[in-house]
């Protein structure tokens, strides 16, 4: 039996959503592979998008960006968390190379924490990266040129066997082995009738979705919403301020798939990320976008979107003060189609990984 370890970030879901249709086309694959999870995310949310056996060993493995909300990063707070994360580095590499070996670990993957890199070296064991960010690029911006943090990431990154780079991502020049793959994304099954019928809308109502993934949304003046005439909204529970829902408001029921509810919708209202633009790009939804103009990732999702999707930007104030009727209007009588979308990522991955359990590596670090 082989063991993968996947490393996932636990900065938000989008690292899980890239990862976990990965693995369950792994374990459809070969359910002989032995998966076990390195993370600090809740077991829930793992579960709500796993249909394969896993073991869980929690456990901070990078830091991410530490948020305020969705849109608002708390650069100071970061640049601390993240010089207190890698002042032991090689004690941490150390000891992290110490668990690889006690679980069998035969490769290690990692969207997208460094550790997982450096780790795997330093235990002989073969790496593969998957992912559209990278924390060295996104912390250049934060740290003077040659700052210890950036320079251990940079060398765990020349570490990693291969990365497989994904559509919509930015670029990552610090992995020296890259390939390209396809879209990796959920996509629902169910109709839209069908949907619509069981959350309650008449084909003819206009369903604007509400999410922001793992962090809290913005505040934003939930009773201006029963303004914004003409529209419904579906919020998820995590995007709800506080206060009385308006009549045109309701939460999506508990249980239901975010792709299942993004099929119902007619627009969806976020902010732009690789899971929000991948999933509304497969289910064929415009996008109103919230900016995150202080993440060095949002200058490549806007030039995409703005190029290429029927998306609208929804300003800060506007969002704030519940004036979103324009953002919604414009999006949703866009003239802009998405481009044909090459999904399938996950397939690309999965055979590959097979390849490099069989073969004791990835085939590119070996040529």
């Amino acid at each position: 039996m082989k063991t993968v370890v996947a490393y996932i970030s636990a900065h938000g879901f989008g690292h899980w959503a890239q990862m976990s249709p990965v693995l369950q086309a792994l374990h459809d694959r070969d359910p002989d592979v032995r998966i076990v999870l390195r993370t600090n995310l809740p077991r829930t949310i793992m579960d709500a998008r796993s249909a394969f056996p896993f073991a869980l060993v929690p456990g901070q493995v990078d830091v991410g960006m530490i948020q305020l909300d969705a849109v608002h990063e708390d650069v100071p707070a970061t640049i601390a968390a993240v010089e207190q994360f890698h002042h032991n580095w090689d004690e941490r590499v150390r000891q992290e190379a110490g668990l690889l070996r006690e679980t069998g670990a035969d490769l290690v993957l990692s969207d997208i924490a460094p550790l997982a890199f450096a780790a795997a070296a330093a235990a002989g064991i073969p790496s593969i990266g998957i992912g559209s960010i990278d924390w060295h690029a996104i912390y250049t911006p934060l740290f003077p040129r040659g700052h210890f943090s950036l320079s251990q990431i940079a060398a765990a990154h020349r570490s990693c066997g291969l990365l497989l780079a994904l559509p919509l991502g930015m670029p990552m020049p610090t992995f020296p082995r890259q390939r390209r793959i396809a879209l990796i994304g959920a996509k629902g099954d169910a109709t839209r009738l069908e949907l619509r019928r069981a959350l309650g809308y008449a084909d003819s109502d206009r369903v604007a979705l509400v999410l922001f993934g793992g962090t809290k949304a913005p505040l934003f003046r939930i009773d201006a919403l029963a303004l914004v005439a003409g529209w419904q909204f579906m919020m998820v529970s995590e995007s709800i301020p506080d206060g009385v829902l308006p009549a045109n408001v309701r939460c999506a029921p508990a249980g239901r798939r975010i792709v299942d509810l993004m099929r119902a919708a007619d627009v969806i209202v976020s902010k732009p990320g690789y899971g929000i633009i991948s999933e509304t790009w497969q289910a064929a939804r415009p996008l109103v976008y919230v900016p995150r103009t202080g993440f060095p990732e949002y200058p490549h999702q806007k030039e995409w979107l703005d190029a290429n999707a029927p998306a609208a930007e929804l300003d800060l104030r506007a969002f704030r003060d519940g004036d979103w009727s324009n953002a919604l209007e414009a999006a949703f009588a866009s003239r802009r189609a998405y481009p044909s979308c090459v999904a399938g990522g996950e397939t690309e991955a999965a055979a590959m990984i097979h390849e490099a359990l069989a073969d004791g590596g990835p085939a590119m670090m070996k040529g």
